[in-house]
């Protein structure tokens, strides 16, 4: 019996596992498929409080995780695929562990979407971002692209045109899906094009020189054309990983999981939710 385990090791996860190892309460947290979360997937963070020239994710992560351990926090490299909320104690599964707890905190995140090539996995974080307030910064100057139709993708390509010079909109469809307010702002700045019809193929460049180029196709030509961009940000939406809770904790329409106003409480007393997992807003 554990007074507490944490699903997930993203910085909301160790957050909690620091404050609540210090607490006495000896935490269990168990790391999850990603250890260390999203941050894990980008180089350098310049946007978090502490870090005047900035840190690489994965140290700041390892940073975070050694923090909880040395208040007493057991941290476990496995991935929870079920769990029992409905009664107490609570029963997490891993591995092939059962584990009974007083209290659960989910910390499980979200994942972005991502386009389904080989490509953006090598170069994320060498050019690829799922994140325009992480990683604009890194593009002044710079031609850019942002692939997506949504009310993200409107928000992204507009804030990257602080620090871009130009930044093209890939979009499959003729028609952008955001909102009519997105779609006029995004419209009226002169820095965005948009490139109708059209998904990327292939992303060009190495984890040496950084993205050089796409490949795109024309869905309606089946044509092929190479743009020069130096960087690619996708904007197709997130993810929050919550499967194994449905049934259990209540989901909003999205699947992120709902809490109380102002509190990190679930449906389920003794269940706690935070970071990406609930929070479909600042992410």
């Amino acid at each position: 019996m554990r007074n507490m385990i944490i699903i997930g090791s993203g910085p909301a996860g160790l957050t909690a596992a620091v404050y609540a190892a210090r607490a006495n309460l000896e935490p269990l947290l168990i790391e999850g498929k990603e250890p260390g979360g999203q941050l894990t997937l980008t180089t350098l963070v310049e946007n978090y409080p502490g870090f005047s020239d900035g840190i690489m994710g994965p140290q700041l992560m390892e940073e975070m995780r050694k923090q909880a351990q040395r208040f007493g926090a057991e941290i476990v490299n496995s991935h929870v695929h079920a769990v029992k909320l409905k009664e107490q104690p609570f029963r997490v599964y891993y591995g092939d562990q059962e584990v009974q707890a007083k209290t659960v905190v989910i910390s499980t995140g979200s994942s972005a979407k991502l386009i389904g090539i080989e490509t953006e996995i090598q170069l994320m974080g060498h050019g690829v971002s799922t994140c325009a307030t992480c990683d604009g910064f890194f593009y002044r100057g710079k031609e850019i692209a942002v692939v997506g139709g949504g009310d993200s993708a409107m928000e992204e390509a507009t804030f990257l045109t602080k620090f871009a010079t130009k930044v093209s909109v890939i979009h499959r469809r003729e028609a952008l899906r955001a909102s009519k307010i997105m779609q006029d702002r995004a419209a009226g700045n002169p820095k965005i094009h948009f490139v109708w019809n059209t998904v990327v193929e292939e992303i060009l460049g190495s984890r040496e020189t950084g993205v050089t180029g796409l490949k795109v196709r024309n869905i309606k030509t089946q044509g092929i054309s190479e743009l020069k961009v130096d960087g690619l940000f996708i904007a197709i939406g997130h993810n929050p990983n919550t499967d194994i809770f449905k049934g259990q904790v209540d989901l909003d329409d999205l699947g992120y999981i709902k809490t109380q106003p102002d509190s990190t409480r679930t449906n389920i007393p003794g269940v706690f939710a935070c970071g990406d997992v609930q929070d479909p807003i600042f992410r």
